[in-house]
């Protein structure tokens, strides 16, 4: 088989294994949702929100540390067993009737999923060249939102009548098959390899001076806390709305898992068509600004005409460009980079910074709330039109950070 051609199965084998992941966040994200809400309420949530960030920080410096001893395969194989080991447990834990498991369980599910998938990308943007990644990022996300789709219909369809806490179980079980297809990809491809300074962490389980020293990854990192502003509003303006249309726990957990199955629908139709078209048609710049720009439109919508459909429209653009146009566009910038910008300052860049700014987000709702009592719905959407309009201008310079060197 030729290199191309074992680049081009690993692909679809890591797209494959994406799929079986994110499909297993989708049982875990909609149930713990609604178990959340059920224990707790929706105005607790911004104070759960706030615990991700430190959980977050522990998991990607213990992640650094494996990742020096073991290297990238391993580390993945690793951190696929210790989240199933973590799901059967809280399983356990909740059918028991404990509100603390609910909490744990939130936070945790906010917190390894990001961890997982930035592992998958740092794979990803260490085998192919940037021609290459314009052509495969698109159907590589298309794949994988596969997987979330049919768990989406499935939850929609069987959370009355199984229960919710039964998807947690399966969010673990689903990790099988994931880990089977990433180390068929690492198998394919070869396993990334640091230089000889990088190699054992030799310059930190993160690498964090990398990112000070790197203009792109800092550029990076505002347009992700700036993105994750806007996502947190609409994320808890919808809940909120949520939360009064539909009382009851199952019934919610059956609405948003048919809710992100029709996200993840646009999101494909955008991976498969529209983003290897615009990938190739567009410049950088042009998408990475085009996307906070439609965002601040649908932001302005759901201040104007505040409503459960406006929330989830505003909500579901979001994700389908989040998990489409944005991620496709954004991977490319780390593509000429090293092995540790790679595997591990896009740990702290994209990951931690991910949860981190819809934690201090969250954190900060929860200091207002704390002083002020609850805020008014239009805060919400007044304050992602703002997110969205700051996440423009940080735009602009990212767009020029197009690769023109060849891959470190």
């Amino acid at each position: 088989m030729s290199p191309d051609a074992r680049k081009a199965w690993a692909m679809a084998c890591i797209s494959a294994s994406a799929a079986f992941l994110v499909g297993g966040y989708e049982f875990v994200r909609s149930t713990t949702a609604s178990l959340f809400l059920e224990a707790f309420g929706s105005s607790a949530m911004p104070y759960a929100m706030t615990l991700v960030p430190v959980l977050m920080a522990v998991l990607i410096y213990l992640y650094g540390k494996v990742l020096s001893r073991l290297g990238p395969l391993k580390t993945l194989q690793l951190s696929f067993g210790l989240t199933a080991l973590a799901f059967a447990l809280a399983y356990a834990a909740v059918k028991s009737g404990s509100r603390t498991a609910v909490a744990a369980l939130y936070v945790f599910a906010e917190a390894y999923i990001v961890i997982l998938v930035e592992q998958f990308w740092a794979f990803i943007d260490s085998t192919l060249d940037p021609s290459k990644a314009k052509v495969y990022n698109g159907p590589i996300l298309g794949g994988a939102s596969l997987g979330p789709i049919l768990a989406g219909t499935l939850l929609s369809r069987f959370a009355v009548s199984l229960g919710s806490e039964t998807f947690i179980l399966l969010s673990g079980a689903v990790l099988l098959p994931t880990a089977a297809l990433a180390y068929a990809a690492y198998k394919l491809a070869g396993e990334p390899q640091p230089s000889a300074a990088e190699r054992e962490g030799r310059l930190g389980a993160v690498h964090l001076r990398l990112i000070l020293d790197t203009p792109v990854l800092l550029l990076i990192a505002l347009v992700v806390s700036l993105s994750q502003v806007y996502a947190t509003m609409t994320n808890l303006r919808l809940y909120q709305l949520l939360e009064v249309a539909i009382p009851l726990k199952d019934a919610r957990s059956a609405y948003l898992g048919a809710f992100w199955t029709q996200c993840n629908a646009v999101a494909f139709l955008m991976q498969f068509v529209l983003t290897p078209l615009l990938l190739k048609r567009l410049p950088l710049k042009a998408l990475l600004m085009g996307i906070p720009a439609i965002h601040a439109a649908t932001a302005l919508a759901l201040l104007l005409h505040p409503s459960l459909g406006s929330a989830a429209l505003a909500l579901m653009l979001f994700k389908g460009l989040d998990y489409s146009v944005f991620r496709a566009s954004k991977e490319v910038l780390y593509i000429p980079l090293s092995y540790d910008a790679r595997y591990r300052a896009k740990q702290v860049v994209d990951a931690f910074n991910y949860r981190f700014s819809k934690g201090a987000t969250a954190g900060l709702l929860s200091l207002v709330q704390s002083l002020l009592g609850v805020l008014p719905g239009w805060a919400y959407p007044a304050a992602a039109l703002a997110a969205a309009a700051a996440w423009l201008a940080a735009a602009a310079p990212l767009g020029e950070q197009a690769p023109t060197a060849p891959k470190a």
